[in-house]
């Protein structure tokens, strides 16, 4: 197979902006590491990671050191977070994510051709991308083929992938090639694809066996059947299975590969024992508790990877859960890492939260709020999250979880130019007994006592007061549905005077990305204005209907007001143009803010979900931020200077185009949602990977071509999909 797309991402990239911009940010930030954070007396090694739920790990040497370091990819937000190897510590090393494409729904990393570096597979439109590991001097890879193709008995075809599963690339018969293992389409059965390529760099994948292994997993649940020929197909109407995660791995010992299988709905590994060889599998035995010792429990569908970890003489595993769901992951231990005991001879269970006990992680969600709440004049930080995992339980053959949000309290014991946050109160005002979710606070004196109260948004929409004399003496009484003000799901409420009238006003966002606009009256109370205020819109109808917006208004001493907009997409958007403007429409300055890294700007985009805080913390009269994601954690940037638009490294993003109409019977526009990102070429594709046509135009025509799915590169380095019909 020759690769049809080049395209190549790496620290180095050359900017594709054609119109170099003067005018500058209006704010700069720089990722910093290194502001403290206590629990109890020990300080947090990473604190500001940004969390984990649903990892993957792999090997890969970023530094190009010669040693293997590590990455994780983050299902619940497709993060990518890079670990640095270092005198035997891992450590985040942010810098080294700019280098890897866009991924998305599962990423591992393995060196299919043979040359010491691990190259990359992800998903795409129900198959396999893959890109190769081509790093010299610095780390980089280029896109082989957006679809790997395989012969299924009449011919090549894509080979089938599931978003929802982690399949097996790996040299199954021991010839030097990369081969695949892969479920059915509909579950139950792995198909093992043979490489039959000439070279060892290349793929000619080939339909080897339809039943490897002699075992099928059930349509609706975890159980695996021995000992069969996989001639029983079932109903193919059912659409009940929706993942597994497959290892590949020795675990006896024998020299003969056996396999770990996890499942969605489930939080156990399955052993299947091979009692053939290599290329003649044949499972013979299994363990529905794997390890025997001390089973994995992770809810749900736990994935298993294969690490050489440092100081350790043989490879561990590294388990987390891979549903898909955001509402299922055993989410503040969801990374379990077992060692093999070579006098047990057995993995035996060392750490239920690997690197994530490190950070700061809320579970599910992570809402950063910045407020002085013991009047000392620091910033204090209140991290609130969609909820913390408490238990999981069928109902009617489905998995259901149970969340429960709280809020965090870290009182800023640092000083004007240095914070330090020291934990001092798991749960703020007691709420999590109230079994509510996504709550999201802000303060303010909302009943005239001259004392600072919490007011909090949730799930259902309403609003929940909860008084200054409640948090701190547990007197006085909690006001559910405060007003009677619902301003729609996931509220999430920001006190602020808006008009310049030295009253506090109440701004809330909410699921549907819009942002609700109610004026503080003479009475104490609130009036109702707008639900569109700004005319701000943060949804993206190509990832969802849904927006998550979460307003962080600021006032800038030189700006005025301005907004600071988290989303579901996972963009901070930025907008000004507000004094004097609150019957408008918002300016939209930039659709995602910007972070400086070696001197030069990179688009932030820190997980879906995200939110904002923006303060002063360091002294120095830039203002700060904390970005929130998730996948439950936060991460830190301090003000820095302003860069001009349109310099530096730009790596485009899908996010930053839009195609319309898709699907379309003909002509389909392209349209940048960012005005930095100009169009400059289209190029439509095949899911082979065949080339079709260029323009050099905002427009391509497929009338002339037949139904299916194309690929649309633009620029060079942006891939969408277009549905012709």
């Amino acid at each position: 197979m020759k690769p049809h797309l080049i395209i190549t991402f790496c620290i180095l990239f050359t900017s594709v902006i054609a119109h170099a911009q003067t005018d500058l940010f209006d704010y700069g930030f720089t990722r910093n590491l290194h502001v403290p954070v206590y629990h109890s007396s020990d300080t947090l090694a990473q604190p500001w990671a940004g969390g984990m739920n649903s990892v993957f790990f792999s090997p890969i040497d970023l530094n190009l050191d010669g040693s293997d370091d590590l990455v994780a990819f983050e299902k619940h937000g497709n993060r990518i977070l890079p670990f640095l190897l270092q005198n035997g510590h891992y450590t985040y090393a942010p810098q080294y994510a700019r280098c890897f494409p866009d991924l998305h729904d599962w990423a591992l990393l393995k060196d299919y051709d043979g040359d010491g570096r691990n190259d990359i597979f992800t998903y795409r439109l129900a198959g396999i991308r893959v890109f190769r590991n081509t790093s010299s001097d610095t780390l980089s890879f280029t896109l082989v083929t957006e679809q790997l193709p395989a012969w299924y008995y009449n011919g090549y075809v894509n080979l089938y992938a599931s978003p929802d599963d982690y399949l097996v690339v790996e040299d199954i018969d021991g010839d030097g090639r990369t081969d695949v293992l892969n479920f059915w389409v509909l579950g139950k059965y792995v198909h093992y694809l043979r490489n039959y390529s000439t070279t060892s760099s290349d793929f000619d994948l080939r339909l080897e066996e339809s039943c490897w292994g002699h075992f099928s997993e059930a349509d609706d649940n975890n159980t695996i059947t021995l000992f069969t020929d996989c001639d029983d197909k079932g109903d193919e109407n059912n659409i009940r299975h929706t993942g597994s995660s497959m290892l590949w791995i020795d675990i006896d010992g024998d020299g003969t590969h056996d396999l770990l299988v996890g499942d969605v709905d489930s939080p156990h590994l399955i052993y299947l024992h091979n009692g053939g060889t290599d290329t003649d599998t044949y499972m013979d035995t299994q363990d529905t508790l794997f390890p025997s010792n001390a089973p994995v429990v992770l809810y749900s569908m736990p994935a298993a990877a294969q690490v050489q970890l440092a100081g350790e003489n043989r490879p561990s595993l590294l388990i987390s859960p891979s549903d898909p769901s955001l509402s299922k992951s055993q989410d503040l231990q969801s990374v379990w890492r077992y060692d093999y005991d070579t006098l047990l001879q057995q993995y035996t269970l060392t750490q239920k939260d690997f690197l994530q006990g490190e950070m700061l992680d809320m579970g599910s969600g992570c809402s950063p709020v910045l407020f002085d709440w013991d009047s000392d004049g620091l910033l204090d930080l209140f991290l609130a999250n969609y909820g913390q995992f408490d238990s999981a339980h069928l109902v009617n053959g489905f998995l259901t979880s149970d969340f429960s949000s709280s809020i965090r309290y870290y009182h800023n014991v640092g000083s004007s130019s240095q914070p330090v946050f020291q934990l001092a109160d798991e749960d703020f005002g007691n709420l999590r007994a109230l079994n509510r979710q996504a709550l999201h606070p802000t303060f303010g004196d909302l009943n005239g006592d001259g004392l600072v109260d919490m007011l909090c948004g949730d799930r259902d929409g309403t609003l929940t007061l909860v008084p200054h004399n409640r948090i701190t003496t547990g007197t006085g009484e909690i006001t559910t549905n405060y007003l009677g003000i619902s301003a729609g799901a996931y509220s999430t409420p920001q006190l602020f005077d808006l008009d310049g009238d030295q009253k506090t006003d109440l701004i809330i966002g909410n699921r549907r990305g819009l942002l609700s606009y109610y004026h503080s009256n003479a009475n104490g109370s609130f009036d109702f204005v707008t639900d569109t205020l700004g005319q701000v819109d943060v949804r993206d109808f190509n990832l969802s209907y849904f927006g998550y917006s979460v307003p962080c208004f600021y006032r800038d001493p030189n700006l005025g007001t301005v907004l600071f907009c988290g989303s579901e997409k996972g963009h901070i958007q930025y907008y000004k143009n507000i004094d004097g403007n609150l019957d408008g429409a918002f300016t939209l300055a930039e659709q995602t803010l910007a972070e400086t890294i070696d001197g030069v700007p990179q688009r932030l985009r820190e997980g879906i979900r995200c939110s904002a805080a923006v303060g002063l913390l360091d002294g120095d009269n830039l203002p700060d931020l904390l970005i929130g994601n998730y996948a439950g954690g936060v991460s830190f940037f301090i003000g820095s200077d302003r860069l001009p638009h349109g310099t530096g490294i730009t790596v485009m993003k899908e996010e930053n185009f839009r195609l319309y109409p898709n699907p379309t019977n003909g002509l389909v526009h392209c349209m940048p949602t960012d005005t930095q990102s100009p169009i400059q070429s289209l190029d439509l594709y095949d899911i082979s990977g065949r080339h079709l046509i260029n323009s050099t135009k905002d427009s391509i025509d497929l009338s002339t071509l037949a139904n299916g799915i194309y690929i649309l590169v633009v620029n060079s380095q942006v891939r969408l999909k277009i549905i012709k019909q």
